[in-house]
C-alpha cells in the first residue's frame, strides 16, 4: 500500500474517532451553554485556526462573484442549520442517538447523487445501502 494512502486511512481515522467525540463533547457542553451559542462558539475557533493556517501558508483565495450565491446556500445548509439540527437533537436526546442518526449520512448522499446527480444505483452501492442501513 503506498503512503499517501496509508497516510489516508490515518487521517480519516482520526477524522472518525473526532467526529464520534464531539457527540459526547456537545451532550456534555450543552447542558452549560445554548447549542445555538455553541455553533457559533466552534465556528469562532475554527476561523482563527483557519485564518492563521491560511496565513502561514500563505494561501491564494480566489472567489468569484457569481459563486457567493453559492457559498452562502452551503453554509446556510450544510453548516449552520447542520450543525444547530445536530447540537440541538444532541441536547434534547443523547450522545449515542446523535451519533447513529447522523451515521446514516452516507445513505443519504448516495439516494441524493442518485436523485439529483442521476448517478447509477449499481450493485455496490445497493449493497452498501443495505449494510449501511442495517449498521
Amino acid at each position: 500500500m503506498n503512503s499517501n494512502k496509508v497516510l489516508g486511512s490515518i487521517l480519516l481515522g482520526v477524522a472518525a474517532i473526532i467526529w464520534g467525540g464531539t457527540f459526547v463533547a456537545v451532550k456534555m457542553v450543552v447542558g452549560q451553554i445554548h447549542p445555538l451559542q455553541l455553533v457559533w462558539l466552534r465556528y469562532l475557533v475554527a476561523l482563527i485556526f483557519l485564518v492563521g493556517f491560511s496565513l502561514i501558508k500563505r494561501e491564494k483565495w480566489h472567489l468569484k462573484r457569481k459563486d457567493l450565491k453559492w457559498f452562502i446556500l452551503s453554509g446556510l445548509t450544510g453548516y449552520a442549520l447542520s450543525l444547530v439540527a445536530q447540537e440541538t437533537g444532541t441536547w434534547f436526546s443523547s450522545a449515542q442517538t446523535g451519533a447513529v442518526v447522523t451515521s446514516s449520512t452516507p445513505t443519504f448522499m448516495v439516494i441524493f447523487a442518485w436523485l439529483i446527480l442521476k448517478e447509477k444505483l449499481d450493485r455496490v452501492k445497493v449493497i452498501s445501502l443495505v449494510m449501511a442501513t442495517l449498521g
